[in-house]
């Protein structure tokens, strides 16, 4: 049955956007069949609702996707620090980029599982005179995210699809930007779906047509300060959104400006993996102990059937045994011997393979064999890890330069607060192969020692420029000579 509703919502969503977009904006999307349904894909699989799911072998998911993406956003993220100096318009944006990414680890977990991610700032709240006051983050997700047009260095164009639910219906707003040439222009549309047909047992609901009738902006209240009439912005030479992509080469589909997920590599071996943990459940299940009785050993209901003793039933399994084989009073213990180690072993095989896949330290998912004895061979095995993961962390810092300078453009655009320098500090560490603690001891004992400045341990543990360490450190008691 899972089998089949999985199968249902993949042709349901197959309805939606690419053709339909296309043909209200007149753009061409610039994704191609196969990236539509490798993201689609990737989605599934990270909500634990693969294709796979159910199935003739009632194959349950390990949520291995999910697992390895949170795994990578915490590798990225652990030792984060960002600061915005420099200015006033400095400290208004790093106010409100602290604000936007509250909940940064969740977005990055959703940037490795599609391949990349969009982060569109806009103005929000207003004073007494009408102005806005602050600039929120929109993090959109690959599923609504499509991009029209791209060069060397970024994407140019793009339409971002929102949805809400209100009543039984489903409202989407289609958000299309357009850089072309130094004109950038913003349009926004909204669409009421035909009413909602069916709901499914875990909440959700489908429609067959989600732009079946153009309506205003103001029909969802979050929408109603949108402007109807596409806005225009001269004098622009980047779009105001950012799209940051996992980087990883894109061997789906070449020509494609997206990313792919951390896990694009590894789908197939993931969907092996489920089955194997499938079988290594039934293992359990087949081997359950159990005793085989004859009927006559028990009393009897009204309709002839075996009372099994209260609570025990699932232990009894009971056979006419008389009429079997002439074994009358019969009793037979069933406990084969299971198969644990090799069913385990293979098991982790699969999982040691998904680590390689996608680029993941041996023993992250998996099971180590064999114990890493030197702080040398810890190091090593966490290489592969390092790589990947300082990739990504370089892949934000970038982000999070052309973000800046877009939040930037919109404070400068609504009179926000006057323009000024802009200095971005980003400090990711170094925690993926380091021991942190072990390292905060060994530089400590440096400084005591007189190897080390304390300015440069603070700079080291704190993140911060060589000026805020200096401003940490206390004043130095002046020293009196001893007196003759």
């Amino acid at each position: 049955m899972a089998f089949l509703k999985n199968i249902f919502r993949k042709l349901v969503r197959g309805l939606l956007p690419g053709n339909s977009i296309e043909k209200i904006l007149k753009v061409q999307i610039c994704e191609s069949g196969a990236m539509k349904n490798a993201i689609e894909l990737w989605q599934d699989m990270y909500k634990n609702e693969p294709p796979w799911k159910g199935g003739p072998n009632n194959t349950i998911p390990l949520n291995l996707p999910a697992v390895i993406s949170s795994e990578f956003a915490r590798l990225i993220l652990t030792e984060f620090r960002i600061e915005i100096s420099g200015s006033q318009m400095a400290e208004y944006l790093d106010g409100q980029l602290k604000n936007g990414t509250v909940e940064l680890n969740k977005f990055v977990e959703w940037y490795c599982a599609g391949g990349g991610i969009s982060i569109k700032p806009y103005v929000s709240g207003v004073d007494e005179n009408g102005q806005p006051t602050a600039i929120k983050l929109d993090f959109v997700r690959s599923a609504d995210f499509f991009p029209c047009a791209y060069n060397n260095e970024m994407v140019t164009a793009a339409v971002f699809v929102e949805g809400k639910k209100v009543g039984d219906y489903l409202y989407t707003r289609l958000e299309y930007h357009e850089l072309s040439g130094r004109e950038y222009t913003i349009t926004n549309k909204a669409f009421r779906s035909e009413q909602i047909f069916q709901y499914d047992t875990d909440g959700g609901y489908t429609v067959n047509d989600r732009f079946q009738t153009e309506v205003p902006l103001s029909s969802v209240p979050e929408w109603a300060g949108l402007s109807e009439e596409p806005v225009r912005i001269g004098n622009m030479d980047k779009p105001l959104f950012v799209y940051i992509k996992v980087p990883v080469a894109n061997n789906i589909d070449t020509a494609s400006p997206l990313g792919v997920s951390v896990y694009s590599r590894a789908t197939e071996v993931i969907e092996k993996t489920d089955e194997q943990y499938g079988r290594f459940w039934w293992e359990y299940k087949a081997t359950e102990a159990a005793i085989n009785a004859d009927e006559s050993l028990f009393t009897t209901d009204k309709k002839g059937k075996p009372v099994l003793p209260a609570g025990e039933e699932r232990l009894f399994r009971t056979f006419d045994f008389d009429k079997a084989d002439n074994g009358s009073g019969f009793i037979q213990t069933y406990a084969p011997e299971i198969r644990y180690d090799a069913q385990a072993k293979g098991l982790n095989k699969q999982l040691q393979l998904i680590e390689l896949l996608v680029g993941l330290a041996p023993g992250t998912i998996s099971e180590m064999q064999d114990v890493e004895k030197t702080a040398t061979e810890i190091k090593h095995g966490k290489q592969r890890s390092y790589h990947t993961v300082n990739a990504m962390q370089q892949a934000w810092q970038r982000g999070f330069a052309n973000l800046i300078e877009a939040m930037r453009t919109l404070a400068v655009l609504y009179s926000i607060v006057p323009d000024g320098k802009t200095e971005l500090n980003c400090s990711w560490g170094d925690g993926v192969l380091e021991d942190t603690d072990a390292e905060y001891q060994r530089r400590w004992a440096m400084v005591l020692a007189g190897k080390l400045k304390t300015e440069d341990f603070l700079q080291w543990y704190f993140g911060c420029s060589k000026e805020e360490a200096l401003a940490m450190m206390p004043e130095q008691t002046p020293q009196f000579p001893p007196e003759e």
